[in-house]
Protein backbone atom coordinates (compact mmCIF):
# COMPACT_ATOMS: atom_id res chain seq x y z
CA UNK A 1 0.00 0.00 0.00
CA UNK A 2 1.22 3.68 -1.20
CA UNK A 3 1.81 5.98 1.77
CA UNK A 4 -0.67 8.22 -0.25
CA UNK A 5 -3.31 5.39 -0.22
CA UNK A 6 -2.31 5.12 3.89
CA UNK A 7 -3.19 7.95 4.62
CA UNK A 8 -6.60 8.51 2.84
CA UNK A 9 -7.78 5.12 4.62
CA UNK A 10 -6.15 6.59 7.85
CA UNK A 11 -8.27 9.71 7.23
CA UNK A 12 -11.60 8.14 6.49
CA UNK A 13 -11.50 5.99 9.18
CA UNK A 14 -10.50 8.75 11.99
CA UNK A 15 -13.67 10.95 10.38
CA UNK A 16 -15.93 7.79 10.15
CA UNK A 17 -15.66 7.35 14.49
CA UNK A 18 -15.50 10.69 14.92
CA UNK A 19 -18.53 11.02 13.24
CA UNK A 20 -20.17 7.95 15.00
CA UNK A 21 -19.68 9.96 18.52
CA UNK A 22 -22.06 12.76 16.85
CA UNK A 23 -25.49 13.40 16.04
CA UNK A 24 -24.11 12.55 12.63
CA UNK A 25 -23.45 8.94 13.28
CA UNK A 26 -23.51 7.19 9.81
CA UNK A 27 -23.91 3.92 8.70
CA UNK A 28 -21.67 4.50 5.97
CA UNK A 29 -18.91 6.83 4.64
CA UNK A 30 -17.95 7.03 1.10
CA UNK A 31 -15.35 9.28 -0.70
CA UNK A 32 -16.31 12.11 -3.25
CA UNK A 33 -14.86 12.63 -6.17
CA UNK A 34 -13.11 16.03 -7.05
CA UNK A 35 -11.33 19.15 -4.76
CA UNK A 36 -7.64 19.20 -4.32
CA UNK A 37 -7.50 20.72 -0.41
CA UNK A 38 -9.93 17.97 1.10
CA UNK A 39 -11.09 14.99 1.96
CA UNK A 40 -14.72 14.95 1.45
CA UNK A 41 -17.27 12.26 1.85
CA UNK A 42 -21.09 11.46 1.39
CA UNK A 43 -22.50 9.94 4.73
CA UNK A 44 -25.58 7.82 5.36
CA UNK A 45 -26.94 8.72 8.26
CA UNK A 46 -28.19 6.01 11.18
CA UNK A 47 -30.86 8.24 12.48
CA UNK A 48 -32.43 10.93 10.06
CA UNK A 49 -31.77 14.85 11.34
CA UNK A 50 -35.01 16.69 12.14
CA UNK A 51 -36.07 17.77 9.19
CA UNK A 52 -35.61 14.67 8.00
CA UNK A 53 -32.43 14.89 6.54
CA UNK A 54 -30.72 10.89 5.80
CA UNK A 55 -27.69 12.13 3.98
CA UNK A 56 -25.20 14.52 3.88
CA UNK A 57 -21.72 15.41 2.68
CA UNK A 58 -18.66 15.29 5.60
CA UNK A 59 -15.93 17.93 4.94
CA UNK A 60 -12.86 17.12 6.53
CA UNK A 61 -9.06 19.45 6.79
CA UNK A 62 -5.99 17.94 7.29
CA UNK A 63 -2.79 20.55 7.47
CA UNK A 64 -1.85 18.70 4.04
CA UNK A 65 -3.71 18.95 0.91
CA UNK A 66 -6.12 15.43 0.53
CA UNK A 67 -4.80 14.90 -3.20
CA UNK A 68 -0.71 16.10 -2.81
CA UNK A 69 -0.07 15.29 1.23
CA UNK A 70 3.28 16.19 0.98
CA UNK A 71 2.15 19.82 0.63
CA UNK A 72 1.05 21.50 3.55
CA UNK A 73 -2.03 23.80 3.63
CA UNK A 74 -3.09 26.14 6.44
CA UNK A 75 -6.49 24.36 8.20
CA UNK A 76 -7.67 28.28 8.72
CA UNK A 77 -9.64 27.40 5.35
CA UNK A 78 -11.88 25.20 7.27
CA UNK A 79 -13.39 27.72 9.79
CA UNK A 80 -13.13 30.12 7.00
CA UNK A 81 -15.73 28.38 5.16
CA UNK A 82 -17.83 26.87 7.71
CA UNK A 83 -18.10 30.64 8.83
CA UNK A 84 -18.97 31.64 5.38
CA UNK A 85 -21.76 28.89 5.25
CA UNK A 86 -23.55 29.47 8.17
CA UNK A 87 -23.66 33.35 7.84
CA UNK A 88 -24.72 32.85 4.19
CA UNK A 89 -27.41 29.43 5.20
CA UNK A 90 -30.09 32.18 4.82
CA UNK A 91 -29.08 34.14 2.40
CA UNK A 92 -29.90 33.57 -1.91
CA UNK A 93 -30.59 35.76 -4.77
CA UNK A 94 -33.92 34.57 -6.79
CA UNK A 95 -34.53 36.23 -10.35
CA UNK A 96 -38.41 35.84 -11.82
CA UNK A 97 -38.24 35.81 -15.13
CA UNK A 98 -41.80 36.20 -16.68
CA UNK A 99 -42.91 33.80 -19.33
CA UNK A 100 -39.45 31.80 -18.91
CA UNK A 101 -37.58 29.87 -15.85
CA UNK A 102 -36.99 31.31 -12.69
CA UNK A 103 -33.42 31.20 -11.33
CA UNK A 104 -32.12 30.79 -7.65
CA UNK A 105 -28.23 30.88 -6.09
CA UNK A 106 -27.31 30.13 -2.71
CA UNK A 107 -24.92 28.01 -0.57
CA UNK A 108 -25.17 24.52 0.68
CA UNK A 109 -26.62 24.12 3.98
CA UNK A 110 -24.02 23.87 6.89
CA UNK A 111 -25.50 21.75 9.56
CA UNK A 112 -22.61 21.80 12.01
CA UNK A 113 -18.75 22.26 12.33
CA UNK A 114 -15.96 21.14 14.77
CA UNK A 115 -13.24 23.24 14.67
CA UNK A 116 -10.58 20.50 17.02
CA UNK A 117 -11.12 18.61 13.95
CA UNK A 118 -11.75 20.26 11.30
CA UNK A 119 -14.44 18.86 10.02
CA UNK A 120 -17.47 20.17 8.51
CA UNK A 121 -21.40 18.46 7.80
CA UNK A 122 -23.10 20.17 4.41
CA UNK A 123 -25.98 19.32 2.59
CA UNK A 124 -25.50 16.62 0.19
CA UNK A 125 -26.88 17.49 -3.31
CA UNK A 126 -26.99 14.67 -5.15
CA UNK A 127 -27.40 14.36 -8.79
CA UNK A 128 -25.52 18.24 -9.22
CA UNK A 129 -22.40 18.46 -11.74
CA UNK A 130 -20.18 21.60 -11.97
CA UNK A 131 -21.08 24.56 -14.63
CA UNK A 132 -17.79 24.13 -16.25
CA UNK A 133 -18.53 20.72 -16.78
CA UNK A 134 -22.11 21.04 -17.08
CA UNK A 135 -21.67 23.37 -19.90
CA UNK A 136 -19.04 21.18 -22.03
CA UNK A 137 -21.20 18.12 -21.52
CA UNK A 138 -25.03 19.51 -22.05
CA UNK A 139 -24.53 22.44 -24.82
CA UNK A 140 -23.82 21.58 -28.65
CA UNK A 141 -21.93 24.33 -31.01
CA UNK A 142 -24.50 25.70 -31.88
CA UNK A 143 -25.92 26.16 -28.99
CA UNK A 144 -30.52 26.46 -29.76
CA UNK A 145 -31.51 29.38 -29.53
CA UNK A 146 -34.35 29.11 -26.78
CA UNK A 147 -31.81 28.58 -24.24
CA UNK A 148 -30.10 32.04 -24.74
CA UNK A 149 -32.59 33.17 -21.84
CA UNK A 150 -32.19 30.72 -19.25
CA UNK A 151 -27.99 30.88 -19.99
CA UNK A 152 -28.18 34.81 -19.41
CA UNK A 153 -30.37 34.08 -16.57
CA UNK A 154 -27.56 32.12 -14.89
CA UNK A 155 -24.98 34.41 -15.37
CA UNK A 156 -27.28 37.35 -14.20
CA UNK A 157 -27.73 35.39 -11.01
CA UNK A 158 -24.48 34.73 -10.14
CA UNK A 159 -23.58 38.25 -10.69
CA UNK A 160 -26.50 39.30 -8.27
CA UNK A 161 -25.53 36.87 -5.59
CA UNK A 162 -21.75 37.38 -5.62
CA UNK A 163 -22.73 41.40 -5.69
CA UNK A 164 -25.10 41.08 -2.73
CA UNK A 165 -22.16 39.03 -0.33
CA UNK A 166 -20.09 41.72 -1.63
CA UNK A 167 -21.81 44.63 -0.47
CA UNK A 168 -23.82 43.43 2.53
CA UNK A 169 -21.58 41.82 4.24
CA UNK A 170 -18.56 44.63 4.08
CA UNK A 171 -19.92 46.24 6.88
CA UNK A 172 -19.56 43.20 8.94
CA UNK A 173 -16.32 42.29 8.29
CA UNK A 174 -14.71 46.18 9.60
CA UNK A 175 -16.27 45.63 12.77
CA UNK A 176 -14.62 42.93 15.14
CA UNK A 177 -17.56 42.66 17.12
CA UNK A 178 -19.31 41.19 14.04
CA UNK A 179 -19.21 38.40 11.67
CA UNK A 180 -16.78 36.96 8.83
CA UNK A 181 -13.71 37.07 11.89
CA UNK A 182 -12.38 34.18 10.39
CA UNK A 183 -12.82 35.54 6.68
CA UNK A 184 -11.21 38.77 7.65
CA UNK A 185 -7.85 36.61 8.75
CA UNK A 186 -7.06 34.58 6.01
CA UNK A 187 -4.06 36.26 5.20
CA UNK A 188 -2.51 32.80 3.34
CA UNK A 189 -5.22 32.87 1.25
CA UNK A 190 -4.77 36.92 0.33
CA UNK A 191 -0.97 35.64 -0.32
CA UNK A 192 -1.75 33.41 -2.63
CA UNK A 193 -4.51 34.89 -4.43
CA UNK A 194 -2.13 37.54 -5.19
CA UNK A 195 0.94 35.00 -6.75
CA UNK A 196 -1.24 32.73 -8.59
CA UNK A 197 -2.59 36.00 -10.17
CA UNK A 198 0.15 38.56 -10.62
CA UNK A 199 3.12 36.45 -10.14
CA UNK A 200 1.93 33.67 -12.80
CA UNK A 201 1.20 36.53 -15.13
CA UNK A 202 4.70 37.63 -15.27
CA UNK A 203 5.77 34.20 -15.86
CA UNK A 204 3.68 33.54 -18.95
CA UNK A 205 6.14 36.62 -20.42
CA UNK A 206 8.73 33.62 -20.23
CA UNK A 207 6.25 30.61 -21.60
CA UNK A 208 5.44 32.96 -24.21
CA UNK A 209 8.23 35.61 -25.01
CA UNK A 210 7.13 35.65 -29.00
CA UNK A 211 3.34 36.47 -28.28
CA UNK A 212 3.71 38.32 -24.63
CA UNK A 213 7.24 40.67 -24.32
CA UNK A 214 5.84 43.62 -25.74
CA UNK A 215 3.40 43.97 -22.97
CA UNK A 216 5.82 43.71 -20.18
CA UNK A 217 6.02 47.24 -19.13
CA UNK A 218 2.18 46.89 -19.00
CA UNK A 219 1.97 43.69 -16.61
CA UNK A 220 4.17 45.43 -14.41
CA UNK A 221 2.25 47.98 -13.69
CA UNK A 222 -0.85 45.62 -13.59
CA UNK A 223 1.30 43.65 -10.22
CA UNK A 224 1.64 47.54 -8.87
CA UNK A 225 -1.70 48.46 -9.22
CA UNK A 226 -3.10 45.25 -7.66
CA UNK A 227 -0.99 45.94 -4.53
CA UNK A 228 -1.69 49.10 -4.03
CA UNK A 229 -5.28 48.29 -4.44
CA UNK A 230 -7.71 48.47 -1.26
CA UNK A 231 -8.17 44.55 -0.07
CA UNK A 232 -11.46 45.74 1.85
CA UNK A 233 -14.23 43.68 0.71
CA UNK A 234 -15.00 39.87 1.20
CA UNK A 235 -14.94 38.34 -1.34
CA UNK A 236 -15.39 34.50 -2.18
CA UNK A 237 -11.87 33.57 -3.70
CA UNK A 238 -12.59 31.19 -5.65
CA UNK A 239 -15.11 32.22 -7.63
CA UNK A 240 -15.75 30.37 -10.86
CA UNK A 241 -18.23 27.54 -12.69
CA UNK A 242 -16.22 24.71 -11.32
CA UNK A 243 -17.29 25.86 -7.89
CA UNK A 244 -21.20 26.40 -9.15
CA UNK A 245 -23.59 23.59 -8.86
CA UNK A 246 -26.55 22.65 -10.14
CA UNK A 247 -29.00 19.61 -11.70
CA UNK A 248 -27.20 17.14 -14.06
CA UNK A 249 -30.30 17.71 -16.63
CA UNK A 250 -30.83 19.29 -19.56
CA UNK A 251 -31.71 23.04 -19.42
CA UNK A 252 -34.92 24.15 -21.07
CA UNK A 253 -36.95 27.52 -21.61
CA UNK A 254 -39.65 27.43 -18.87
CA UNK A 255 -37.68 24.50 -16.11
CA UNK A 256 -36.58 26.66 -12.57
CA UNK A 257 -33.28 26.54 -12.20
CA UNK A 258 -31.29 26.04 -8.64
CA UNK A 259 -27.55 27.37 -8.73
CA UNK A 260 -25.54 26.19 -5.38
CA UNK A 261 -22.70 28.02 -4.39
CA UNK A 262 -19.91 25.94 -2.99
CA UNK A 263 -15.79 25.82 -1.22
CA UNK A 264 -15.66 28.87 0.14
CA UNK A 265 -12.51 28.07 1.71
CA UNK A 266 -11.17 31.01 -0.14
CA UNK A 267 -12.62 33.42 1.14
CA UNK A 268 -10.80 36.52 2.35
CA UNK A 269 -11.10 40.39 2.45
CA UNK A 270 -10.18 41.28 -1.18
CA UNK A 271 -10.89 43.25 -3.98
CA UNK A 272 -14.27 42.43 -5.93
CA UNK A 273 -12.93 42.03 -9.62
CA UNK A 274 -11.28 38.68 -8.46
CA UNK A 275 -14.22 36.78 -8.15
CA UNK A 276 -15.96 38.80 -11.36
CA UNK A 277 -12.47 38.59 -13.53
CA UNK A 278 -12.40 34.73 -12.51
CA UNK A 279 -16.02 34.13 -13.02
CA UNK A 280 -16.04 35.59 -16.61
CA UNK A 281 -12.14 34.31 -17.57
CA UNK A 282 -13.70 31.18 -17.14
CA UNK A 283 -16.29 31.02 -19.00
CA UNK A 284 -14.65 33.14 -22.18
CA UNK A 285 -12.07 30.58 -22.16
CA UNK A 286 -14.28 28.10 -22.78
CA UNK A 287 -15.68 30.54 -25.41
CA UNK A 288 -12.26 30.49 -26.87
CA UNK A 289 -11.52 27.06 -26.81
CA UNK A 290 -14.87 25.84 -27.80
CA UNK A 291 -17.02 28.15 -29.12
CA UNK A 292 -20.21 27.45 -27.28
CA UNK A 293 -22.69 29.98 -27.39
CA UNK A 294 -23.95 28.99 -24.12
CA UNK A 295 -20.35 30.46 -22.78
CA UNK A 296 -21.06 33.04 -24.08
CA UNK A 297 -23.90 34.34 -23.05
CA UNK A 298 -23.66 33.57 -19.28
CA UNK A 299 -20.96 35.86 -20.10
CA UNK A 300 -23.16 38.24 -21.30
CA UNK A 301 -26.09 37.78 -18.31
CA UNK A 302 -23.38 37.76 -16.01
CA UNK A 303 -22.00 41.37 -17.35
CA UNK A 304 -26.03 42.58 -16.79
CA UNK A 305 -26.14 41.39 -13.25
CA UNK A 306 -23.28 43.39 -12.17
CA UNK A 307 -25.62 46.39 -12.86
CA UNK A 308 -24.36 50.44 -13.52
CA UNK A 309 -20.78 50.72 -13.16
CA UNK A 310 -18.44 53.52 -12.99
CA UNK A 311 -15.95 53.50 -16.21
CA UNK A 312 -13.11 52.47 -14.07
CA UNK A 313 -14.24 50.18 -12.21
CA UNK A 314 -15.35 48.25 -15.42
CA UNK A 315 -12.05 48.82 -17.06
CA UNK A 316 -10.25 47.37 -13.78
CA UNK A 317 -12.81 44.33 -14.47
CA UNK A 318 -11.66 44.08 -18.08
CA UNK A 319 -8.10 43.82 -17.01
CA UNK A 320 -8.79 41.17 -14.69
CA UNK A 321 -10.22 38.87 -16.98
CA UNK A 322 -7.11 39.33 -18.84
CA UNK A 323 -5.26 38.04 -15.85
CA UNK A 324 -7.48 35.13 -15.23
CA UNK A 325 -7.17 34.54 -19.01
CA UNK A 326 -3.39 34.63 -18.86
CA UNK A 327 -2.47 33.01 -15.48
CA UNK A 328 -4.63 30.10 -15.66
CA UNK A 329 -6.10 29.49 -19.32
CA UNK A 330 -3.19 28.72 -20.78
CA UNK A 331 -2.78 25.30 -19.22
CA UNK A 332 -3.92 22.33 -21.43
CA UNK A 333 -4.40 21.90 -25.28
CA UNK A 334 -1.80 21.97 -27.41
CA UNK A 335 1.49 24.41 -27.50
CA UNK A 336 -0.36 26.31 -30.64
CA UNK A 337 -3.78 26.82 -28.53
CA UNK A 338 -2.18 27.39 -25.30
CA UNK A 339 -0.20 30.63 -27.21
CA UNK A 340 -3.33 31.81 -28.67
CA UNK A 341 -5.01 32.19 -25.29
CA UNK A 342 -1.81 34.04 -23.97
CA UNK A 343 -2.55 36.63 -27.03
CA UNK A 344 -6.13 36.91 -25.88
CA UNK A 345 -5.27 37.40 -22.42
CA UNK A 346 -2.33 40.09 -23.69
CA UNK A 347 -4.64 41.98 -26.10
CA UNK A 348 -7.48 42.22 -23.29
CA UNK A 349 -4.90 43.06 -20.33
CA UNK A 350 -2.94 46.24 -22.60
CA UNK A 351 -6.29 47.10 -24.62
CA UNK A 352 -8.01 47.69 -20.86
CA UNK A 353 -5.42 49.15 -19.49
CA UNK A 354 -4.95 51.81 -22.46
CA UNK A 355 -8.98 52.20 -22.33
CA UNK A 356 -8.78 51.40 -25.60
CA UNK A 357 -12.91 51.68 -26.14
CA UNK A 358 -13.06 50.85 -30.08
CA UNK A 359 -11.08 47.54 -29.27
CA UNK A 360 -13.76 46.20 -26.78
CA UNK A 361 -16.86 47.44 -29.10
CA UNK A 362 -15.00 44.78 -31.61
CA UNK A 363 -14.80 41.80 -29.35
CA UNK A 364 -16.96 39.20 -27.50
CA UNK A 365 -16.46 41.38 -23.98
CA UNK A 366 -17.75 44.46 -25.48
CA UNK A 367 -21.00 43.20 -22.96
CA UNK A 368 -18.62 44.21 -20.12
CA UNK A 369 -19.60 47.98 -21.27
CA UNK A 370 -23.10 47.59 -21.67
CA UNK A 371 -23.97 49.28 -18.45
CA UNK A 372 -21.41 51.73 -17.84
CA UNK A 373 -21.73 54.70 -16.00
CA UNK A 374 -19.90 57.49 -18.09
Amino acid sequence: MSSHQKTFDDTRLKVFEWLNNTRYAASSLEPLIGGQANFTYHAKLLTPLEDGTTEVVVKHGEPFMARHPTNEITTHRCCVEAECLMELNSAETYLDQLGGANCTARTPRCFYYDDDTKTQIHEYLPNTVDLKTYIQNHFSWPTPKNLELPCRNIGKTLAEYISKFHLASGPMVQSPRKSFTALRSNEQMQSLKHMINYDWLLQRIDQFPDTLSDARDVFYQVKLQALLESNDKPIHGDFCPQNILLADAPLDSQTDISLFVVDWENGQLGVENLDHGEMIGELYALWLSQKMDAALWLVQGYSDGLGPRPTDVVWRLAVQVGVHLLSFGTFGGTPAQAEDVARHGRDIIVNAWKKNRSWFGENELACLFTRVEE
